[in-house]
């Protein structure tokens, strides 16, 4: 694949995918302020059918996910630079490591390393009897699913396709590029603005998601210190 010649500046703001992309989150915001508990109910049904339909998709795709991150980094491929040939890191594996590990955990595994198997043993999936031997296992294996090295096959393969077509190829620094091989220029056009659009707001949906339970945890903190 050729360098692409990038069409707009990184920094421009693309109407077609922040105008919609606003919408939506506008009117999310407004319906769940002006009902709570109708727009609680929604979420949760809706978290429980993509759950019960997609979840053995989800499982099977962050297996691949992992396998495949496995193959390029023990194979050829993975000696491949993330920049131009000349390029050279700008900062030291240590720092990389350190960076990467706050970004990819955070505040969510404070409160999950805890919370999760706590939760899953007291109310096992898959699990008749809560608060067993058993229950305790499979609520260890959730836990390890979840932050282990499954959830780094995630990270890393989205990180992987930003990186490579960036920094190596010119192209936006958007989920779009991903697709140049198969579309070419057609990127830069509907199909690249709609890519954009449900990245932009499974982004958001994810960092309101643990920004909310951040804000649970510290509320409940504050709460017992100061009843």
């Amino acid at each position: 694949m050729t360098t692409a010649e990038t069409k707009a500046p990184r920094s421009t703001i693309l109407i077609p995918v922040f105008m919609p992309a606003m919408i939506v989150i506008t009117l999310m915001v407004i319906g769940t302020i002006s009902n709570p508990e109708l727009a609680g109910e929604a979420f949760s049904s809706t978290l429980n059918w993509i759950t019960e339909t997609f979840g053995w998709f989800y499982m099977l795709a962050v297996a691949l996910f992992l396998i495949f991150i496995l193959i390029v980094a023990l194979s050829k491929y993975g000696d491949i630079k993330l920049g131009p040939d000349h390029a050279t890191p700008q900062y030291s594996f240590p720092a990389w490591f350190a960076m990467l590990f706050s970004a990819g955990y955070g505040i969510a595994l404070l409160f999950f390393g805890v919370a999760e198997p706590v939760l899953h043993y007291a109310s096992p999936p898959g699990v008749e009897d809560p608060q067993t031997i058993e229950a305790a296992r499979e609520a260890m294996r959730i836990a390890f699913f979840h932050w282990g090295f499954h959830i780094w096959a995630i990270y890393g393969l989205v990180g992987l396709v930003l990186a490579y077509f960036a920094f190596r190829h010119g192209l936006p620094l958007s989920m779009r590029s991903a697709l140049y091989p198969l579309i070419g220029e057609r990127i830069y056009g509907p199909i690249g603005h709609i890519v954009d659009l449900i990245a932009v707001l499974g982004t958001l949906f994810g960092i309101a998601t643990t920004l909310g339970l951040s804000v649970a945890q510290l509320n409940a903190g504050l709460s017992h210190l100061w009843p």
